[in-house]
């Protein structure tokens, strides 16, 4: 993975302002977040966690810390459920699941953003929102690094 310096956030918002990251990653994968979490830590440095940056207003001066874009947006789908990594548009999983015929993610149309920020956020609309289909979630402590399940319940 490779961390660079200065990097404008403007093109990373879909408002398209910001300055820029003192320090910018992108993370594919579990490993490479964890790699970047480290660096930070290393560098006593602060961290900020950007999805597809919908909805984010990034101040001109910018981050004066690391800043870990998620990439990771692979899939996989075994019965009726979907598991998917939190870099995914939450419009693919969409998608996908009604590809499928599968139901209860309608009222995700037209919402933006990946599939991490919807959990965070427990977005939703038209009656519906993440916590009313998410079964688990696996989350990295950004302290320690380390990774720990939680169902829908402890979310």
């Amino acid at each position: 993975m490779k961390i660079r310096k200065n990097i404008p956030l403007s093109k990373y918002t879909t408002f398209r302002i910001g300055g820029p990251a003192k320090y910018f990653c992108e993370a594919k994968t579990i490993e490479e977040l964890k790699e970047g979490l480290k660096f930070a830590k290393d560098n006593d440095l602060q961290v900020f966690i950007l999805g597809g940056g919908s909805n984010l207003l990034i101040s001109d001066k910018g981050f004066d810390g690391l800043v870990i874009k998620i990439q990771n947006s692979k899939f996989k789908i075994q019965n009726s459920n979907i598991e998917a990594g939190a870099g995914i548009s939450l419009g693919r999983i969409l998608n996908e699941s009604t590809e499928r015929g599968f139901a209860g993610l309608e009222w995700a149309v037209g919402i933006p953003g990946t599939l991490g920020g919807a959990i965070r956020g427990n977005a939703g609309a038209f009656n519906g929102c993440m916590g009313d289909i998410v079964k688990s979630v696996t989350a990295i402590d950004i302290k320690t690094g380390k990774t720990k399940k939680f169902s829908n319940r402890k979310c």
